[in-house]
């Protein structure tokens, strides 16, 4: 019945819509230029009724046609118009197509999430007196408690008196222990056996470590290259959950993932000229590489060995391999770094364990047909064929 009402009242312009109807399209039209409680590419929406004078219906038009809103003779048109310049001349997006009633009921999430984050604000007179010191009481401590201690204390001294009492009469015949166990020990050392076992126990060790050193050459994990930009991996696809694709174009397109040009970064920082860890230093190189026409020189951190292939659009468009398979949870990153080692075992493992979805991808769909397997792995499709990987 409930949801009835709100598609009739969507037919006849009523407003039934609530404020988590508002949230779904608050998502869906807002969260990618604004927030509640920050600044993104535009202002933060907290408070914007205040802003607007709790007048409804002139928000209401700016947000179905901005751009008509600031350039008209509207009751609020000076403050768009000093909104419009202070946000370096950004234009919001019309929403024609959305109804008064899906408007207001934006604004009323917005209200509300603005009182839950009033609320969750802790208060400073909750924590401390009139006079600013701590209101809590300090704990009382049980006499109980005290007779423990001291209890315990006179405990710990008489065990202390008897073990002193205790190591004076048995002085010498412990020195004398002493004596023979050190002339086992030295003859011990000094055989023949224990000689040849530490020999052995060296060689295997030095035999391991030779193996290892010897698998790692051109192996690479943990790199972390200083780059020309402090770019945060943890605050673009962490915090603000920037797929992947968006920077790295090529990723299903084509071998390489491709680093991202000036071009796509400006597609945010145009508008964005500080940033919320590194400020304005670090955004200032991406204006200048902009202005000056000079690419930035991103160092490589992934980088396989030239007699290696490996088409990303392959794993990624074709196989639905997630990023953070390889390259770890790149998301909570400060600066990446080589997560997995990307040696052959490593590959060779994936391969054997990583299972294809062969119903999903229409290129599989004729293969399925002639396989009695229900779960086939990368290794029964020639994942471990040679030529797959070296040239």
């Amino acid at each position: 019945m409930k949801s009835f009402m709100r598609r009739l009242g969507l037919l006849l312009g009523i407003g039934f819509l609530s404020a988590q109807d508002g949230k779904a399209l608050f998502q869906a039209n807002c969260a990618s230029c604004h927030a509640v409680n920050r600044r993104v590419v535009g202002p933060a929406l907290k408070g914007v009724h205040e802003r607007w004078g709790g007048d409804e219906a002139e928000i209401i038009k700016f947000v179905h046609n901005s751009q008509a809103y600031i350039n008209g003779n509207f009751k609020y048109s000076s403050y768009a118009k000093k909104l419009y310049e202070e946000y370096n001349r950004a234009v919001m997006t019309a929403f024609t197509a959305l109804s008064e009633a899906e408007v207001k009921a934006i604004l009323d999430y917005i209200k509300a999430e603005t009182e839950a984050l009033a609320a969750a604000a802790p208060s400073p007179s909750a924590s401390t007196g009139a006079s600013g010191a701590s209101s809590t009481p300090a704990p009382e401590v049980s006499p109980i408690l005290w007779v423990l201690v001291i209890a315990l204390g006179a405990i710990a001294i008489a065990l202390l008196v008897a073990t002193l009492a205790l190591s004076r009469l048995l002085r010498p015949e412990a020195a004398s222990v002493r004596a023979v166990g050190f002339e086992r020990l030295r003859a011990l050392l000094a055989s023949r056996r224990f000689i040849a076992l530490l020999i052995l126990v060296g060689f295997i060790w030095l035999t391991n470590a030779t193996i290892k050193k010897a698998r790692s050459v051109g192996l690479h994990q943990g790199y972390k290259p200083v780059q020309p930009i402090a770019f945060s991996h943890k605050t673009h696809a962490g915090e603000y959950k920037i797929a992947c694709q968006y920077c790295h174009v090529g990723v299903e397109k084509g071998k390489s993932a491709t680093f991202p040009s000036t071009n796509i970064c400006m597609n945010c920082h145009n508008y964005i000229q500080e940033g919320s860890r590194y400020g304005t230093k670090e955004i200032a190189k991406i204006l200048a590489s902009w202005e000056e026409g000079k690419p930035i020189e991103w160092v490589r951190v992934h980088n396989l060995p030239d007699f290696v292939y490996f088409n990303h659009a392959q794993h990624v468009k074709v196989g639905g391999i997630a990023c953070q398979t390889c390259h770890g949870p790149v998301e909570e990153m400060e600066e990446v770094y080589q997560y997995s080692d990307l040696s052959m075992g490593w590959c060779i493992n994936c391969h054997r364990q990583t299972k294809v979805d062969l119903t999903a991808n229409p290129y599989y769909a004729r293969l399925h047909q002639q396989l009695k397997e229900k779960e086939v792995t990368v290794e029964r499709i020639g994942g471990l064929e040679c030529s797959k990987c070296h040239y």
